[in-house]
């Protein structure tokens, strides 16, 4: 396994986990980043696109954009943070930096492009009491509550549209034509806006975030694969990048796992 350190920065943040590999292509497009701002706390994971020099540039473009436009909201809606419209708003007006920063990188829409799925965790005297999730693209997070995986994302896809109109199951996207064929991501010509949900911290509070090298091996009909190990820990990363690699992946690997408890 051709690891790439170089593609996952954590800075250090408590619960996260991240492992990402270059695999069987010749670049690793796939970046992962974290930030602790205090109250808030972020974790994404971008898997870019356009081949070669273009996808490696705009995934780690994009991670870093997110999480310095999430940073500068701490303080410019401290006061207004738990009204979800506006925060919903505000987390949108970073997506639409994003598209910004990728477009003007490439030198216009749809030369290059990343999808993004990021966790933002909201604490308050040090409890837990908001998680944000925001997602375009076909990058997936799952919750895990005692050992099972539950997806929460939609992906943005020919074959994600597929699954949502029964025409295929979720397990079959792996050999259906038009797997690889995004109809949303970061850089796209409508600057399309992302998905963004608030989940109830009640219902589990560890996430795995991982690329489509990733769930496409290891999302079979009873589920997605996780290994025998604390689901929110490097170990759990590294084994299913392995794993992926192991079951025929050709594209980079990547894997960030939190545990917001920590």
């Amino acid at each position: 396994m051709k690891e790439n350190p170089q593609r996952v920065d954590l800075d250090g943040v408590k619960g996260m986990f991240g492992e990402s590999a270059t695999g069987k292509r010749e670049r690793d497009e796939d970046y992962i980043a974290c930030g602790d701002f205090g109250s808030l706390r972020v974790g994404v994971l971008c898997d870019g696109m356009g081949g070669g020099q273009n996808g490696e540039l705009a995934s780690e473009a994009t991670a870093r954009a997110f999480i310095t436009g999430v940073r500068g909201l701490k303080s410019e809606l401290a006061d207004r943070w738990f009204d979800e419209k506006f925060r919903f708003d505000a987390l949108a007006e970073v997506i639409g930096h994003c598209h910004e920063v990728v477009n003007s990188m490439a030198g216009g829409s749809d030369l290059s492009g990343t999808t993004l799925t990021a966790v933002v965790s909201t604490y308050d005297e040090g409890s837990i009491s908001l998680v944000d999730l925001v997602h375009i693209g076909d990058s997936r997070c799952y919750r895990i509550c005692e050992g099972v995986p539950d997806l929460l994302t939609n992906d943005h896809s020919v074959t994600g549209d597929m699954v949502r109109a029964e025409y295929i199951k979720i397990h079959e996207i792996e050999e259906t034509a038009g797997k690889n064929t995004l109809t949303m991501n970061i850089g796209d010509e409508r600057s399309s806006a992302a998905e963004i949900t608030t989940l109830d911290p009640k219902e589990g509070v560890c996430f795995l975030l991982c690329c489509d090298g990733v769930w496409g091996p290891l999302h079979g009909a009873s589920g997605l694969w996780l290994p025998d190990s604390e689901p929110c820990s490097q170990g759990t990363a590294r084994m299913m990048v392995e794993k992926s690699i192991e079951r025929g992946s050709t594209d980079n690997c990547s894997v960030l796992t939190i545990d917001l408890s920590a």
